[in-house]
């Protein structure tokens, strides 16, 4: 059994009751076609980007004909003479790209990148209406503007998918990245809810595009992304009081053998959506009646965006009752048009948590491609160079970040008293040791600035942090959350650990994990993360 994750908290769901029935709801202008992924991706996925229309036919004189195919005649036969020239030179070639023992990466860094991957600054961002066509969010949009009610956006020919937001900004981030890679394998549009704060109630939520390069992840993909803001008017919604009617799939109940409905979520409250949850089917559950864990898989959801995967779970209510929404107190069945499920945090592939392994689909086909936006990198230079006391537009030097995760893991320790539960800062120093080297062996260079980030409150701590001549940034100092919100002491932290050359993290941290796993893909970097729990359990 894989371990768990602290800060996992589960939710209790209300106890409406159960009633099958069908009930009205805001329909589109016209009628939600019968649908197929196929038929999506052969209307859209293909299409090329907008060029010059140029016309199929157009008159020549006699002679310019006689010379244009003359030409066309030498053009093709030089073009076959081009095998046979290359031929030989391809051989040799060949051979050289065979990889060595030990040195294949799948997504090597250019070399200027790993040496020093918080200079590299080699992608524009591009605005959506230069995306091809088949990428861009209005191709899959109806009108110019969000409506007051989502369905008004939808076109009628389209399938989308969504889900809710519901635990810390990181766990988020997968429960989107799981999102998105649901969509890609359900031929589905995915639509991406905004982060709400875990740090501060009243913090206003955050869309995914501004702290991640939406065109950039797209062209990656080769598949659009839609958010919330984009089909839902939220704020004049709210105005007037414009509640979505929605079938869900529930896949907590399933999942978590001891709960009792839905996982709840701030985010249907922010979009004004009402919930008709329906129970997904045992099956999706990853391990049958097994109370330690709650993962299902992505196929068992995937089947169920299908029609006749759709039809087959809805032919057994006894299994899958659908429960009246809390609002209007309407029963609807999961939606055919927008898929929707409750949580997908939890979910995989073959193995519980597997977003920390380097196969997690979710991360080698989705997230490894979420860059942040340019502004945010840029803003974190910043940082970074008031930090080094360079001045502006200096180069940054490569560095070591640290992850301690303090805090809230406390709750974890037990009986163990925290100095004992929690890594000393000496289990830390030889990581960073063993990450020093392994830099100094892949690229040749010493690396010899270190910068710590964590979320412990004691001073005392910290000052023996910078008693080893470590680093720290200085939220309170640069005002961080006064200037540009509560959100971004703990964004500019994660983008500052990917910008290193190597990352010391904290076991089972998922704030950790995700640092890890940029640091390693995006700058070919070394990493180690430390064990806690009980006295040296770092010690090796």
């Amino acid at each position: 059994m894989s371990a768990a994750y602290p800060g996992q908290e589960d939710d209790t769901a209300s106890d409406s009751s159960f009633e099958d029935g069908q009930h009205s709801q805001s329909v589109p202008l016209l009628p939600f076609q019968t649908w197929s992924p196929s038929a999506f991706k052969e209307k859209f996925m293909h299409s090329s980007p907008q060029l010059p229309h140029w016309s199929a036919r157009f008159p020549l004189p006699p002679v310019v004909r006689r010379r244009w195919v003359l030409l066309s005649l030498l053009g093709l036969a030089a073009i076959g003479c081009i095998p046979i020239l290359l031929s030989g030179s391809l051989g040799s070639r060949q051979e050289e790209r065979i990889a060595q023992p030990g040195s294949f990466n799948p997504q090597p860094p250019q070399p200027e990148e790993a040496l020093n991957p918080v200079g590299a600054q080699k992608w524009a961002e591009m605005p959506e209406d230069a995306l091809p066509v088949h990428l861009r969010p209005d191709t899959y949009l109806e009108g110019l503007v969000a409506t007051s009610n989502f369905r008004d956006s939808l076109r009628n020919d389209t399938g989308y998918i969504t889900s809710f937001l519901s635990a810390g900004w990181t766990n988020d981030q997968i429960t989107i990245g799981n999102l998105i890679y649901l969509s890609l394998i359900s031929g589905r549009i995915p639509i991406v809810p905004p982060f709400t704060s875990y740090i501060d109630g009243a913090a206003s939520p955050l869309a995914f595009s501004d702290i991640f390069d939406v065109p950039r992840l797209v062209l990656a993909l080769n598949a659009p992304v839609l958010e919330w803001h984009m089909v839902k008017d939220l704020e004049r919604a709210q105005a007037e009081g414009v509640k979505d009617a929605l079938g869900c799939w529930n896949i907590w109940e399933v999942d978590n053998v001891h709960s009792t409905g839905p996982r709840g979520s701030y985010s249907t409250v922010l979009l004004n959506l009402d919930i008709s949850y329906t129970r997904a089917p045992a099956a999706v559950k990853l391990i049958p009646n097994y109370e330690h864990d709650s993962h299902s898989t992505f196929w068992s959801l995937a089947k169920l965006t299908f029609p006749e995967g759709r039809a087959d779970a809805l032919s057994r209510p006894h299994e899958s009752p659908t429960r009246k929404s809390e609002g209007g107190k309407v029963a609807l069945p999961p939606d055919e048009q927008l898929a929707c499920f409750d949580y997908l945090y939890y979910v995989c592939a073959l193995d519980p948590f597997e977003f920390e392994r380097d196969y997690s689909p979710m991360w080698r086909e989705v997230m490894v491609h979420a860059r942040w936006t340019s502004d945010l990198e840029e803003l974190a230079r910043g940082y970074l160079r008031r930090l080094f006391r360079l001045p502006d537009g200096a180069t940054i030097p490569p560095y070591i970040a640290i992850h301690a995760r303090r805090g809230d893991f406390v709750g974890w320790c037990g009986d163990v008293p925290r100095d004992e539960c929690f890594a000393p800062l000496g289990a830390f120093a030889r990581r960073v040791r063993e990450v020093q080297e392994e830099v100094r062996l892949r690229h040749g260079i010493y690396v010899t600035h270190v910068i710590m980030t964590g979320d412990e409150k004691d001073a005392g701590w910290w000052s023996a942090v910078e008693e080893r001549g470590w680093l720290r940034i200085d939220h309170a100092g640069e005002h961080t959350a006064e200037r540009f919100g509560n959100w971004y002491p703990v964004v500019l932290d994660a983008v500052v650990q990917s910008m290193a050359a190597g990352f010391v993290g904290t076991d089972r941290s998922t704030f950790s994990h995700m640092a890890r796993r940029r640091v390693t893909d995006w700058n070919n970097g070394a990493v180690r993360l430390v064990k806690w729990g009980t006295p040296n359990a770092d010690a090796h």
